[in-house]
């Protein structure tokens, strides 16, 4: 069979050429170089289709260098364009296109060789996008897994979001954010891309658009794609988005935030959705790692009971306080306090009653102090205050006089004994300091309980 001049030989050592080439896209454009050559035309295109748009895939032209065609088929300035659909086991692929200045230069009989031929160029095209789609889905997968042992290292959470947006940079994600549960209330945290570089409203276009409320806000419980348009003027000038892909973020308590994703462009939200989740879910597991080192540390430094620090809690933070009032040049006062008649109180009306007891002296403690001092349950029924930037001096008496009024002790008729010791002034070191204020705690005890003691013969 021959059609105009064209030889059975001819396409089928083209289809052999084509055969010899290690790789689809080779393949490709050795097809459209034949094409110039056996049909006589002024070029051969094979466009692919990817998110409902057209992307040059493979090109060939004959004509001078000062004759330029455009990347776009549709720009392309030619007399003739035959335009033939490259399909892929019924799914539309991209479309092959002929130019010619020749009205006349393609008839059916162009057509009858571009059938014959066009179930191979297909799979050509449906071989290299699937290859590009894996070698994309393994480059993410490896950013992933490095990604995820940088993020896991990470100690807070908003230094954990700042540098996941980081990461969805090095991931080509062209804008986004993430929509974090706090308590009740929802909070956009760490914009990256171009939402990090301009504020045009978006953050309050979020919450309109979706008429999100805040304050009730549930989150999503599986991914969703929306399709979006900005509603303010001006807003889709300056962002023109297509697409809006919302993640859930997940740790064992449950859905704590969301990754959202704005498409401006081709950022193939649909087909990277799998990608998305693998980010959102080691998002999650570096989310729930800081949160259990968080709750370990807490309860190694926390007094369950009471709430407050514990012994070894105190212990770190007033060692760190001696460091800064050195650094500052000032003074503080460590107050070791014991309830007296705390054993008859548990003996006489049980530990449930003590453990209340516990409770409310030191919940009434913690409301009387300002914020930088310290407090802690030391022991059974043992406190540990220390008044920062505080020295003895009729102050001192005063401040303690109206906290020893304030810790409700009347109500389960208990006494207070305090000892008193001053840094640095009376000592330098954490170990000489607590063992002076223990030393004048005792002096209390010994000496009628319910004294607040500043020195072997100041007695309050």
């Amino acid at each position: 069979m021959e059609t105009k001049g064209l030889k059975v030989e001819d396409i089928t050592e083209l289809i052999q050429t084509i055969n010899e080439q290690t790789n689809s896209l080779e393949a490709l454009k050795t097809f459209v170089r034949g094409c110039v050559t056996l049909f006589g035309c002024q070029m051969a295109a094979i466009w692919v289709v990817r998110s409902e748009k057209y992307y040059l895939l493979a090109k060939n032209t004959n004509v001078l260098p000062n004759e330029k065609y455009s990347n776009n088929f549709a720009e392309a300035a030619c007399k003739h364009v035959l335009s033939f659909p490259l399909r892929h086991l019924g799914e539309e692929l991209g479309i092959l296109e002929l130019f010619s200045y020749n009205e006349l230069s393609h008839d059916s009989s162009t057509m009858t060789w571009l059938n014959q031929l066009g179930p191979l160029v297909a799979s050509l095209v449906s071989g290299h996008e699937m290859r590009a789609v894996a070698l994309e889905r393994e480059k993410d997968l490896n950013l992933l897994l490095w990604g995820t042992e940088i993020l896991v290292q990470i100690q807070t959470e908003s230094e954990l979001l700042e540098e996941a947006g980081e990461m969805a940079m090095v991931l080509n994600l062209e804008a986004g954010f993430f929509f974090m549960r706090h308590e009740n209330n929802w909070k956009v945290q760490a914009p990256f891309g171009r939402l990090k570089q301009k504020d045009n409203g978006w953050e309050q276009w979020v919450f309109d658009q979706i008429q999100i409320n805040p304050d009730n806000y549930t989150g999503h419980e599986q991914t969703e794609s929306y399709v979006l348009s900005p509603s303010r003027p001006g807003l889709k000038r300056d962002f023109q988005w297509q697409k809006l892909l919302i993640q859930p973020v997940e740790t064992n308590s449950g859905i704590i935030g969301e990754l959202w994703v704005l498409d401006f462009q081709d950022n193939k939200l649909k087909s990277r959705k799998e990608v998305f989740a693998a980010f959102a879910r080691s998002l999650g597991v570096a989310l729930e790692t800081i949160r259990q080192r968080r709750r370990l540390e807490q309860m190694a430094t926390t007094d369950s009971l009471t709430g407050i620090l514990n012994r070894q809690g105190f212990s770190q933070r007033l060692r760190a306080e001696m460091a800064s009032t050195k650094r500052r040049g000032s003074s503080f006062l460590l107050l070791l306090l014991d309830l007296d008649g705390f054993k008859i109180l548990n003996d006489t009306l049980g530990h449930p009653t003590g453990d209340r007891a516990l409770c409310v002296i030191a919940n009434n403690i913690q409301s009387f102090i300002r914020e930088n001092d310290i407090l802690a349950r030391s022991g059974g029924d043992e406190l540990s205050l220390v008044l920062v930037d505080m020295q003895k001096g009729p102050e001192a008496v005063n401040v303690i006089s109206r906290l020893k009024a304030r810790m409700g002790l009347e109500e389960f008729k208990l006494g207070i004994s305090i000892g008193v010791a001053e840094f640095p002034t009376e000592a330098d070191n954490y170990e000489s300091l607590y063992h002076l204020a223990d030393e004048r705690l005792y002096i209390g005890k010994n000496s009628g309980k319910n004294k607040t003691i500043f020195d072997s013969k100041s007695k309050i």
